[in-house]
């Protein structure tokens, strides 16, 4: 009794675990109420919704450049960091036992809350402006336009709610207080599981559901705000005001990172709002909705490497060069395997499931698929090199993922003529292979003093080996060709 007592208590205050409790129950929303939105919702009212998801995602990604920054500062400072310590983050400190640096986590936190309300603002007149514009086309296609904008309006008026939420979530990341702030999402995504679902079920429509989420959007940024400064009372003081020193490390690493992200992520989810003007509704539907899936399983695929980033950061602030880049294999390692074993399950699962719920929309190919899962394979295989030299605060993501983007681009748009939508997934499988993860490999080793061969041989030679071997062996069995 005492060793599940022992057991429950560990996973209870597990980084990893909550995390993946938090992403599983919004994954439960892929199961309970994204089934009945293909269901009751038309092919063009599907295109618009999961519009919307896009646009909430592109959003985030426009704020990755702020929140793993803070994050970054804030877990540095709780290694032991000073204030000046934080100008070159990549001078390696003597091994250090020092306490939280409270002045340094005051100092990073008060520009954080002086920041985030006028970045909640600007990225908010950004969404409604350029979201307006992209949903123009597929609004047309509506049966009932009217509601479907003011859906539009309500969702992207909550929108500022979230940014600025997302500022007290930094901090609570960068204090490595992770599993206090999953627990709580998993109670306010339950929530709002079943809130979508009585709307669904009752008949609402698309603008009954917009208000409904919209709703636990406002809420969890207000709860999140309230845990913090319940774990930490003397944050509650600290007004917002911009510190010099903060903002002189801050700003570089900040518009480096969210271009960085906007080049990469961004122009895969921009993928989805150009096909939706390109092909018909229905097949729109379908991209969007493997886009949906991918990023679902993505974000639950890094947890075990991404949720270790403020314990990584405070081993890198103490010089324990050994025990950091140990944990970051661990964390790439188990990344990889369930990232694979996802992509894997949704190539045999997804669109039996979709066909047996009776749903209007149907799944990309199998050959969309695959290829989808290779690139966002080698795109994650980078990003989690990246984020491990990104602990140094020398964010060069604006020029891996710029150059990048700019070849996905080209590339795609020298594609698509003759080969239609798979130009996407083989343009991204190109730009990765060619520029963004073998730079970020090379970054990673450089700094840290490591052999790439024996690292990769711990963190992910067989989680793709076992990917390659089963989509290989899938396509061979059903089309006879071993090639595409």
């Amino acid at each position: 009794m005492n060793a599940l007592k022992t057991l429950l208590l560990r996973l209870w205050d597990s980084p990893t675990f909550t995390t993946w409790g938090s992403i599983a129950t919004r994954l439960l929303s892929s199961f309970i109420v994204l089934p009945m939105v293909l269901i009751k919702f038309s092919a063009p009212e599907v295109v618009v919704w999961q519009l919307f998801a896009t646009m909430t995602t592109l959003l985030l990604l426009m704020d990755f450049g702020i929140a793993p920054t803070f994050t970054r500062l804030i877990a540095y400072a709780n290694g032991g960091a000073s204030v000046d310590d934080l100008v070159d983050m990549r001078k390696e400190r003597q091994r250090s036992s020092a306490e939280v640096n409270e002045q340094t986590v005051h100092a990073v936190f008060a520009t954080l809350r002086w920041l985030y309300v006028r970045v909640g603002l600007g990225l908010t007149a950004l969404m409604c402006i350029g979201g307006t514009l992209s949903l123009m086309h597929p609004m047309a296609q509506l049966d009932n336009p009217l509601h479907a904008w003011l859906a539009w309006a309500v969702w992207a008026g909550c929108s500022i709610t979230s940014v600025w939420g997302n500022a007290f979530g930094a901090a609570l990341q960068g204090l490595n207080r992770i599993s206090v702030l999953r627990r709580w999402e998993i109670v306010t995504a339950s929530c709002q599981i079943v809130t979508a679902f009585t709307v669904l079920f009752l008949g609402g429509d698309i603008l009954a559901l917009a208000v409904s989420s919209s709703f636990w959007t406002v809420f969890n940024a207000y709860r999140t705000r309230a845990v913090l400064f319940k774990e930490f009372p003397k944050l509650k003081a600290v007004p917002p005001e911009a510190h010099p020193t903060i903002n002189k490390v801050l700003w570089p690493t900040v518009w480096r990172s969210g271009l960085g992200h906007l080049m990469s992520l961004g122009i895969m989810q921009s993928s989805g709002i150009i096909y939706s003007h390109l092909a018909s509704a229905g097949e729109a539907a379908a991209y969007l909705l493997a886009l949906r899936v991918m990023s679902i399983l993505t974000g639950f695929s890094t947890t075990p490497y991404y949720s270790k980033l403020p314990k990584l950061g405070e081993l890198y602030s103490r010089g324990e060069r050994d025990e950091q880049l140990a944990m970051a294999k661990r964390g790439m390692f188990l990344s990889h395997w369930v990232f694979v074993a996802g992509a894997i399950t949704v190539l045999f699962v997804v669109q039996f499931w979709l066909t047996s719920i009776g749903s209007k929309v149907s799944f990309v190919s199998d050959k969309i698929w695959i290829l989808m899962s290779i690139a966002f394979l080698i795109e994650r295989a980078g990003g989690m090199h990246m984020q491990l030299y990104s602990l140094t605060n020398h964010i060069v993501w604006h020029i891996a993922n710029g150059v990048t983007g700019v070849v996905m681009i080209g590339a795609a748009m020298l594609m698509y003529p003759s080969m239609g939508l798979q130009s996407f997934p083989l343009a991204m499988i190109l730009a990765y292979c060619l520029c963004y993860t073998p730079y970020a490999v090379y970054l990673a080793s450089r700094h840290y003093k490591f052999s790439v061969p024996a690292f990769e041989r711990h963190a992910s030679a067989l989680p793709v080996c076992a990917f390659a071997a089963v989509m290989i062996t899938y396509w061979v069995v059903k089309s006879g060709m071993p090639v595409f």
